[in-house]
């Protein structure tokens, strides 16, 4: 099991309400967990009550053994001890090592990468795919222009707002908001799968691209 479902605090107004708490990323066992956690869809808490939405405070492990990486990221916040927090990363990287055939359990396995940020994580994982450091900022960009696009309600203004970025919304720009989709509906997340999907509705016939595609 990598995900398990629990209850928590509602971390704004107490409320408690059902999540589920994902902490081990194993690329051998779940060919999407790298783009789990590139897309920071996961462990988010969403209150009916007072409407939070945010990302949980916990440990991560990610594994990829194709390219024999093994990281770990503690979150400021955690008030876990630091025994209590190493014998939870050893419990998490042991069930790595389980599911693997005694020939893959490589030196690496014995000597994880600490992350000091979720950010350092997420660009320590697209260093090994060769991902350059303008690469990773156009990425930002998208994102940045994604969730821009989002907050507009009225047509016109989105209409503006679309003629004056046509040039950074290309396939990768729909490509994305697709990706986000399908990671927020596999999280349970229906109301954002959702908001990017319409979103991605709205775009498609007053884009040039979003005509392009609409046509295939």
């Amino acid at each position: 099991m990598t995900s398990v479902r629990t209850q928590i605090n509602c971390p704004q107004c107490g409320q408690p309400i059902p999540t589920e708490v994902r902490q081990l990323f194993d690329m051998a066992q779940d060919p999407s967990a790298k783009q789990r956690i590139l897309s920071g869809q996961f462990n988010i808490a969403n209150c009916p009550q007072c409407g939070y939405h945010g990302n949980l405070a916990t440990q991560l492990v990610y594994h990829d053994p194709e390219k024999e990486l093994l990281l770990t990221f503690t979150p400021p916040g955690i008030t876990a001890s630091r025994d209590e927090q190493e014998q939870q990363f050893g419990r998490l990287i042991n069930r790595v090592v389980d599911n693997l055939e005694p020939e893959q359990r490589k030196g690496y396995l014995f000597s994880p990468q600490a992350v000091l940020t979720m950010q350092g994580l997420v660009e320590r994982i697209l260093e090994e795919d060769g991902v350059t450091k303008e690469m990773l900022d156009k990425q930002k960009e998208r994102m940045s222009l994604l969730q821009r696009l989002a907050a507009i309600t009225d047509e016109e203004a989105l209409a503006t707002v679309v003629a004056e970025e046509d040039a950074n919304i290309d396939e990768d720009f729909f490509r994305l908001i697709s990706q986000l989709a399908e990671v927020s509906m596999a999280q349970g997340d229906q109301n954002g799968a959702q908001a990017l999907a319409m979103l991605q509705q709205r775009l498609l016939p007053i884009t040039p691209v979003g005509n392009a595609l609409s046509k295939h």
